[in-house]
């Protein structure tokens, strides 16, 4: 009994683990002019509406993870998809080429 209950928990850990495996994960950081980021924040604003606190963006859904932070020369996202229906993966895509084109 307690060998098939070893085996039926390490089967559902090792799924479990391989399914975290497979979703998105984004991270980036970016130095740029003080200028070129303050435009950034308008195509953040944009995707992902205002900021949490002033020049920091996070996630309220419970689909995916998101952080943001524009602070002086530098862009950092970090993003992380929670859920397998999440559509994060093209958001970040989307904001990054655009992000990308104007740093």
């Amino acid at each position: 009994m307690k060998t098939k209950l070893l085996i039926l928990f390490l089967t559902i850990f090792s799924v479990f683990g391989i399914a975290q495996e497979n979703m998105y994960k984004y991270s980036n950081e970016i130095q740029s002019t003080p200028e070129k980021i303050e435009k950034v924040e308008s195509l953040i604003q944009q995707t992902f509406g205002e900021p949490s606190s002033p020049g920091i963006w996070t996630s309220k859904s419970a689909d995916y993870g998101l952080i943001i932070r524009t602070k002086g020369n530098t862009f950092t996202i970090r993003a992380w998809q929670i859920s397998p229906n999440s559509d994060i993966k093209s958001k970040i895509e989307s904001l990054m080429a655009q992000v990308e084109s104007q740093l």
